[in-house]
């Protein structure tokens, strides 16, 4: 997930600090019918349940001076984040509510079927001090159960769990395999083949080292935002911040330093199952300025021939990156602008990463379990290898696991909405993805 790598994180907090709040504090408020449950509110707890389900569900972004008017003054500017990250996701249903004493919980469902609980208590002075939001995890417990909480959220999904056998994948569950879904930072793995076998090849050293630029850092940087253009980073750091930390300035050096041909190499060496759709390979420089940034230019990209969109990028090179802030929320996969794979293409790249990580590039293996990004039973699995992907509107996890036999997995999750999902959706998709884990059988 990445924190820094362009406006498209940072919009929420900019909308909330440009709008006042908006909330109906009365007994009756807007379209109360459409929000489910009927909520009481002739008590306190009840009467700040309906002011915030009001404000989610309004199309005014959440502020500090409408929360102001619902939380206590300590509480408001944690309130307003917590509440800011929910409005993305609405309209929100109320399943249900449960009353106490100077407290209320909320049931809430996401536009997308996802639960959360929300769980606040009020002072003497009736305003909310404290305000507690807790997802509801998905429960899994057999194959189908994944296709279920896939398919109830509207997504276009694609999941697969492979085992991988000297190299080659072999599906044991899955859906939709075939359908090339956006990657989103997934696609950093080919970056990161195509690096492990310059190395290996000796075009490449590790502690060869690359050099920031102005330019390099617009499109944002999660591990190297407080360098200064001029400063240089090995290739051995800047490829683990590409990994562990999806570092879009460090792809970008990464794909400078190995070059265009070698990139085409890692597709064909990871059987992409259509390795010109990403021939020329775009930079997240390009793929940004295509779907974020200004001048707008989604339609002709849409429209474009493979060649259309060569020029395109080639176009995007010679001008900064200045993302629209009235865009930053906006998915740019409906116009095609993303990398594309299938689930297949996903497991392929992951095994072929661990073949080729021996001799001068064994340190790949290191760089993709430095941060798992989930909770696995470390008596089952015994190397979890990992890389994800976040951009408005997909979400995607993938992982390479040895268990305790020693065999290894491939699985993967890719979803695709025409809207953008807040970090709930994420969270969520983890625990689906935990459950598909716990139903592998070792060896």
């Amino acid at each position: 997930m990445r924190r820094r790598a362009t406006a498209i994180g940072l919009a929420a907090s900019l909308i909330a600090a440009l709008a006042s709040g908006c909330a109906n504090t009365g007994p009756t408020g807007p379209a109360e019918a459409a929000y489910g449950a009927r909520i009481q509110t002739n008590t306190p707890p009840g009467l700040r349940a309906k002011q915030t389900v009001d404000m989610l569900n309004s199309d005014w972004p959440i502020g500090v001076p409408g929360v102001a008017t619902l939380a206590a003054a300590p509480q408001v500017n944690d309130v307003a984040f917590m509440m800011d990250r929910m409005w993305w996701d609405r309209p929100f249903t109320v399943s249900g509510i449960d009353y106490g004493a100077g407290q209320a919980t909320l049931h809430l469902l996401t536009s997308y079927g996802v639960g959360q609980d929300v769980e606040l208590r009020t002072d003497d002075a009736g305003m909310v001090d404290r305000f507690e939001v807790t997802l509801k995890k998905a429960t899994i417990k057999q194959w189908s159960d994944v296709d279920a909480e896939l398919t109830k959220t509207g997504a276009r999904y694609s999941y697969q769990v492979s085992k991988v056998v000297d190299g080659t994948c072999t599906k044991v569950a899955g859906s939709n395999v075939d359908d090339s879904l956006p990657l989103a930072s997934i696609f950093k793995l080919y970056v990161l083949l195509a690096l492990a076998d310059e190395v290996n090849a000796g075009r490449v050293a590790w502690n060869d080292q690359l050099t920031i630029t102005k330019e390099d850092k617009a499109v944002g940087s999660a591990g190297f935002d407080t360098l200064p253009p001029g400063s240089r980073v090995s290739v051995r750091d800047a490829a683990q911040q590409m990994i562990s930390a999806s570092d879009n300035m460090a792809t970008d050096m990464l794909m400078a330093r190995v070059g265009p041909d070698a990139l085409h190499r890692a597709l064909i060496h990871a059987g992409h199952h259509d390795p010109a759709s990403l021939t020329p390979f775009p930079t997240t420089h390009q793929m940004f300025s295509v779907g974020w940034g200004t001048p707008d230019i989604r339609e002709q990209w849409k429209t474009g021939s493979a060649a259309d969109r060569a020029r395109l990028m080639a176009q995007t090179d010679s001008r900064h990156y200045e993302p629209d802030p009235t865009r930053t929320h906006t998915p740019a996969s409906p116009y095609g602008a993303e990398w594309y794979g299938t689930a297949g293409d996903i497991c392929r790249v992951h095994a072929a990463l661990q073949g080729a990580a021996v001799g001068p590039a064994a340190p790949i293996k290191d760089i993709l379990a430095e941060t798992p990004g989930i909770e696995l039973d470390k008596t089952k699995w015994t190397y979890i290898g990992a890389k994800g992907g976040n951009l408005p509107g997909d979400i995607g996890f993938s992982w390479y696991a040895v268990d305790r036999t020693g065999q290894p997995w491939v699985v993967s999750f890719q979803l695709n909405w025409p809207k953008f999902r807040s970090l709930t959706a994420a969270s969520w998709l983890l625990s689906v993805a935990q459950g598909a884990f716990s139903l592998v059988q070792p060896g």
